[in-house]
């Protein structure tokens, strides 16, 4: 068997990721209003998609022909063309499982009006709405030889219109949706009928063209490239490093396009027109039946709440206390006696927030370090910060610009920081800051440190719906592993000769290459070794080559992979001794968990890496190895709920597809999501009785 028969894609292992949220969308045992919301995700996710990854590939194709894959040694030309042929094999299933679930509604009072083929009175409601508040504030183009193309921002949705003169010849309208009209008109009297404000001014365009024969109506969108960065002409760092994101930002929008999507029959010269106006191939042009953007989904929920609607949402959870954090004390100090782990969206991020407001205070605190990536638009976190500044306390803020589609949000937070009395740090040059890191500096006798390493980000709303993990400790040699990553980060430098903590880009691989050549010895020894990694993506060659070798020497190893996988498991004399899952439900499954060993033996790491060439190579990243025996016991179960998983787990087969587990009549069915918060539910009321 020839090498890359064991390698996947990078590219299409990403739609089969996005394939598995849409069989949550298809799936009837969710409730109907989420998997609407999975329908939601789904296009989200492709249009972010197609704006980084086919622009990097559009890139490729224009800078370098010679360009090819370092695992299937695939062209950029034949990637596209692979993402093509995959893509449109999804999208009429979304289109149906969308079209389902709108059916499925329609008892709760929901009906969608998409045509003018409507009851008469909601025809004339809709026109006089239409007539006396739509009509009048929109502004239409005519394309011609004497007027060109107008320029669309990215996901912009347009109306377009195929005309025909007088004297029989050819014109185009367009008429753009700007942002602040409605996204969706409900009809009085009904419940949730409603009419999209693109289907709107569809239906009644003739009366903006009214001098004209309609001969085509169409809804289109143009998605264009994102894939820029701070290298390209832009970066200076003796300039001022926000403005310089500020014009990226706004560069971003320009760029090219790299898909239409559109909407309506038998619309072919104006699609034709819009293809070749943007040059682009017949298959970067995508028709869908279903909205092209399903923003106004919040609309629906606002007459469908979840207090009267129960059956139609998830069961309400909320995060829990941590049993091992007395609410009585200040967690600072019991931070010092013993380390801690919380475990998002299971417990409650109130903790962490708690730390912070009570160093913010604290007399013996003098100093807080952070490194922030993305952060809630009201964020107590960078709340306590500013006070804490207030109070007199030393704040260092390192903020991530780069941080994709956050990049207005934490410029904002980095201005407002910096007039609170912070310093803000922007990393490094090249290099994103993705590590997840806090330390507070205190004056006591022993000039004791806290510090927080963790997988996902300080953010309370993202706390809610990932999966994520945080130790607290207040260990003296991490401590000062964490002090060296901010000291060098602050002089531009990448942190080295860390003893305990894993950094990237110059240690995390070679560490980690490092552990699973350990348990390759062990194995050649005689001795067990076992290597299970929780993670986001897999597409690091070197690791993936590496973890191959480890198989071939006998050892099991177990993936839990959420999103991207290029290694595919079970190939004979290759693979074989290789298991790759993914979890996909709810919640998002964010956190990073390597284990190396079996029994006692087990060495547990958590990391804001995953195994992505990017991370382990463009990126700063930490992991930290885990020395608290309560928190390895806690983190070896929780690693076999999510291995004992039978109902949102999917199996990577040898063939590249993802099959559900066999499940017989004696199968338990764990939902190791749900299973984790009856947990922590049950974990929060015995300490109650306690």
């Amino acid at each position: 068997m020839k090498e890359k028969d064991i390698f996947e894609n990078r590219e299409i292992s990403w739609i089969k990721f996005n394939e598995r949220v849409l069989e949550e969308a298809e799936n009837g045992d969710n409730p109907l209003m989420e998997r609407l919301k999975f329908i939601s995700i789904f296009s989200s996710n492709f249009d972010e998609f197609f704006r980084v990854r086919l622009g990097t590939l559009n890139d490729r194709l224009l800078l370098d022909d010679d360009f090819k894959d370092d695992k299937q040694g695939k062209t950029a030309y034949e990637q596209i063309k692979g993402v093509e042929r995959h893509t449109n094999k999804l999208l009429p299933r979304y289109d149906r499982a969308y079209s389902r679930i709108l059916t499925l509604l329609e008892p709760y009072g929901v009906t969608q009006i998409s045509t003018d083929d409507m009851e008469a009175e909601d025809k004339e409601y809709l026109r006089t709405k239409f007539e006396k508040e739509i009509g009048p504030v929109v502004s239409p183009y005519i394309i011609e030889k004497r007027h060109p193309f107008p320029f669309f921002p990215n996901g912009q949705i347009v109306v377009g219109i195929t005309l025909e003169t007088k004297n029989s010849s050819i014109r185009f309208g367009l008429i753009p949706v700007h942002s602040e009209l409605p996204k969706i008109i409900f009809i009085p009297g009904a419940k949730a009928k409603f009419i999209l404000i693109e289907d709107l001014i569809k239906i009644f365009s003739h009366k903006i063209f009214h001098k004209f024969k309609i001969l085509e109506r169409a809804v289109f969108t143009i998605i264009r490239n994102a894939d820029i960065n701070e290298n390209e002409g832009l970066y200076e760092y003796d300039i001022d490093f926000r403005d310089t994101m500020s014009k990226l930002i706004e560069r971003r929008n320009k760029l090219a396009p790299v898909r239409l999507k559109y909407s309506g029959d038998n619309c072919q010269k104006l699609i034709t027109h819009l293809r070749k106006t943007l040059s682009l191939e017949k298959g970067q042009a995508g028709r869908q039946s279903s909205p092209l953007n399903l923003k106004f989904l919040e609309g629906i929920e606002t007459k469908l709440s979840k207090a009267e609607y129960k059956d139609l949402y998830y069961k309400v959870l909320i995060p829990q206390k941590n049993p091992a954090i007395d609410q009585t004390l200040p967690i600072i100090d019991q931070i010092l006696q013993r380390d801690l782990m919380l475990f998002y969206p299971f417990e409650d991020i109130g903790h962490f927030i708690a730390l912070l407001e009570q160093a913010s205070k604290d007399s013996r605190v003098t100093a807080i370090k952070i490194c922030m990536y993305r952060v809630a638009n009201n964020s107590k976190i960078i709340h306590n910060l500013i006070e804490a500044a207030r109070n007199g306390k030393e704040i260092t803020c390192v903020v991530e610009l780069r941080a994709r589609f956050d990049e207005e949000n934490n410029i904002d937070w980095s201005n407002r920081l910096e007039e609170a009395g912070c310093k803000v740090v922007y990393g490094l040059p090249n290099y994103k800051v993705h590590c997840k890191l806090l330390l507070i500096e205190m004056n006591t006798e022993k000039k004791n440190r806290i510090c927080q390493i963790g997988t996902g980000n300080f953010n309370e709303v993202t706390a809610r719906l990932y999966t994520d993990v945080s130790l607290l400790t207040a260990h003296g040699e991490i401590a000062k592993d964490v002090e060296n990553v901010f000291q060098s980060l602050e002089q531009g430098v990448f942190a080295v000769d860390n003893k305990h903590l894993l950094v990237a880009p110059l240690e995390l691989k070679a560490r980690i290459i490092e552990n699973i050549d350990r348990e390759i010895a062990k194995k050649l020894r005689g001795e067990p070794a076992g290597i299970v990694l929780k993670m986001n993506s897999l597409t690091d060659k070197q690791l993936i080559d590496k973890l191959v070798e480890a198989g071939q020497a006998g050892i099991r190893v177990v993936l839990i992979v959420r999103g991207i996988c290029c290694l595919v498991p079970g190939i004979k004399d290759k693979t074989e001794n290789i298991e790759v899952r993914s979890i996909v439900g709810r919640f998002l499954e964010h956190s990073r968990i390597f284990v190396f060993g079996i029994g006692r033996a087990k060495k547990f790491y958590i990391s804001s890496a995953d195994f992505m060439t990017r991370n382990t190579t463009q990126r700063v990243e930490v992991a930290v190895p885990i020395y608290d025996r309560k928190i390895k016991q806690k983190l070896n179960h929780v690693m076999r709920v999510y291995l004992s998983d039978k109902v949102k787990t999917r199996i990577l087969k040898p063939s590249g597809k993802y099959v559900r587990p066999m499940i017989t009549a004696r199968t338990k069915l764990v939902d190791s999501q749900l299973a984790l918060y009856e947990e922590a539910y049950k974990n929060a009321e015995r300490m109650k009785i306690q």
